[in-house]
Order: structure tokens, then C-alpha cells, then sequence
């Protein structure tokens, strides 16, 4: 079959038709380059000098600060920070007997209080923590009070009361005692604990 002759000068005469998403595509990527330019330029002519002039004004606080405080009393703030927070660091590095120190708060009846107190790690066939207190309690039944606290408490593998004495010509009895705990024990019991 032949083609129509109007079909053909129609076809010749009309322009090509593309599809719309090439030009589509070029709008979306213009749009994103003016947004980019747009936010660039406002981070360097907007946030830039906004940023300086927080810095400057910070800066002068510092230098108003250093000529309010003498520099005696700056080494001496330098000196107490540092000692805190290598203090810190210890006690964070010293979990077990940092935790130790509330747990002991917990278990210590209330007309009873501490003195002394050494712990130390003896390791052999089991593992174990010995915890050397001394201290005061009001009574003797305060003592016995505390006693059973400790004897009652799982941490406690056994106990040895080193001393107990009648208070001279003061109120109060004055007592040493050894803690045995598992080394083990106490690190998840302590741990979880807390």
C-alpha cells in the first residue's frame, strides 16, 4: 500500500516532537546549583561573620576574666582541676573498690561507723577480696547488729571479728573486723548493684 501523499507533506512540515525529560532534567539540575549557590553564599556572607563575631566576643570574656583573676589564683584553679579529675580517672580505673564504698554504705547499720579501712586482693586457689574494717558503734548490740548485717549479706563468704573493746572512759566500742568475699562475687554483685 502506498503512503498518502497528504500523510507525507504533513510529516515533512511538522517538527520533531522529544520527549520532555531531557528539558525537565536540565530545570531539576539548574534548580539544585542555584539552592547550592544559595546556601553557600549565605554560610560564607551570613554564618561566617556571625560565627566571627561569637568568637570575638568570647574572646574578650577570656581576656576580661585573665585580668579579674590573678595569675596566682589561675595555677592555683589549674592545679585543683587537674588533681580532680586524675582523681576521677583513679576511682573510674578502681571500679571494684569504688563500688565497695557503697555497698559498705548500705550494709552498715545506723548507730555504727568507720574508722579505717583496707582492702586487699589475695590470689591463690580462690580469688578473693579481704576487706579489713575498723570502727565505732554506740552499743554492743549496735555491734551485733552490724555483725549479722554482714553475715546475712551473699557477698560475705565468712568473717573474723579481730577486735572488740569496752570504750575507755568513752560511749563508744571500738571493733576491727576482716571481710572474706569471692573476688568474683563481689565484681558482678557490685557491678549490678550499682
Amino acid at each position: 500500500m502506498a503512503f498518502p501523499e497528504q500523510l507525507a507533506d504533513r510529516l515533512s512540515r511538522e517538527p520533531a516532537q522529544v520527549s520532555g525529560w531531557s528539558g525537565q532534567l536540565l530545570m531539576f539540575s539548574a534548580t539544585i546549583f542555584f539552592i547550592s549557590l544559595a546556601v553557600y553564599f549565605g554560610l560564607v556572607f551570613g554564618y561566617t561573620p556571625y560565627l566571627g563575631g561569637q568568637i570575638a566576643s568570647l574572646d574578650n570574656q577570656i581576656k576580661s576574666f585573665d585580668i579579674q583573676i590573678p595569675q596566682v589564683e589561675q595555677g592555683k584553679l589549674i592545679s585543683f582541676y587537674s588533681q580532680v579529675v586524675n582523681l576521677q580517672n583513679i576511682l573510674n580505673s578502681h571500679t571494684v573498690s569504688s563500688k565497695l564504698f557503697t555497698w559498705l554504705e548500705k550494709n552498715t547499720s545506723k548507730n555504727v561507723y568507720y574508722s579505717k579501712m583496707n582492702m586487699s586482693t589475695v590470689y591463690g586457689a580462690a580469688d578473693s577480696v579481704q576487706l579489713n574494717i575498723g570502727g565505732f558503734s554506740k552499743t554492743p548490740e549496735d555491734f551485733s547488729k552490724q555483725i549479722l548485717v554482714f553475715q546475712r549479706d551473699p557477698l560475705v563468704q565468712r568473717m573474723n571479728i579481730n577486735n572488740f573493746s569496752a570504750p575507755s572512759g568513752g560511749s563508744q566500742w571500738r571493733f576491727e573486723v576482716t571481710l572474706f568475699m569471692s573476688i568474683d562475687t563481689v565484681s558482678q554483685s557490685v557491678s549490678a548493684g550499682s
